[in-house]
């Protein structure tokens, strides 16, 4: 397709089109003249893409660049599809985490009391590096979480008791962890370790979307079975009343 027809269809400006392919975040097209290119249907796709991240997940064009170069490959490349379209865990990019207790509290917003706490439950933890504690950013991402919850008033003591609930959680999740790569490593012996890690880091990232799916499934079913018995004892005490 020419420029105009790859512009009509992203719905992106021709010179944007052109400062993409300038900056790198698009390959160069097919020359067909001085004045004249051939687009194929990836840069549909790439451009695609590029929006995705820019609306979703507010990222600059550097940034994109490099996750896009990271993600050069097929199989890879589907995998940044996956989680952009089912599972969007905005801090992915963002970082490879911190450096320090103090750094830890100002990149989460996390009051300073609690972070031994959520030690404590399982829910934080840091390696020790020349004597400092380094946080990953997984970890930074369940502080936002705890703070955001807190924000929400999820963790206020009349409805949500975090010092019962979250150690408990913890531990089940590591427990399913556990068991998850036991199973994985002993139906992988057999592989070549390239080949085992790769699907490892697939097999990882696609079960990070099904606990994200099935936490929501769960809670649909689960809300919509009380009803159902909210709806039925509220039947039954008004056939009382007749």
């Amino acid at each position: 397709m020419k420029i105009g027809e790859l512009a009509k269809r992203t719905d992106v400006p021709k010179q944007t089109i052109h400062y993409y392919i300038r900056s790198g975040l698009l390959p160069k097209p097919r020359k067909l003249g001085s004045n004249s290119a051939e687009y194929d249907e990836s840069y549909v796709e790439r451009i695609r893409l590029i929006k995705e991240l820019q609306n979703d997940f507010f990222f600059p064009l550097p940034t994109i660049k490099k996750i896009l170069w990271e993600h050069r490959s097929a199989s890879k490349h589907a995998m940044l599809k996956l989680k952009s379209e089912f599972f969007k865990p905005v801090d992915q990019y963002l970082g490879s985490g911190v450096e320090g207790d103090e750094a830890f509290l100002a990149a989460t917003g996390l009051a300073a009391r609690w972070l031994p706490r959520l030690k404590e439950w399982g829910l934080i933890s840091s390696e020790i590096k020349n004597g400092v504690n380094v946080y990953s950013q997984d970890d930074v991402c369940i502080g936002r979480v705890m703070v955001t919850m807190a924000k929400m008033g999820i963790n206020r003591r009349q409805t949500f008791k975090p010092e019962v609930t979250m150690p408990m959680l913890a531990t089940l999740f590591k427990e399913i962890t556990k068991m998850l790569i036991d199973d994985f490593q002993a139906a992988t012996a057999d592989l070549k370790p390239a080949e085992r890690q790769d699907l490892a880091v697939r097999g990882h990232e696609i079960m990070s979307v099904l606990f994200y799916h099935l936490y929501r499934k769960y809670v649909r079913e689960y809300t919509a079975r009380q009803r159902q018995v909210q709806e039925a004892k509220g039947e039954a005490q008004s056939d009382r009343l007749i």
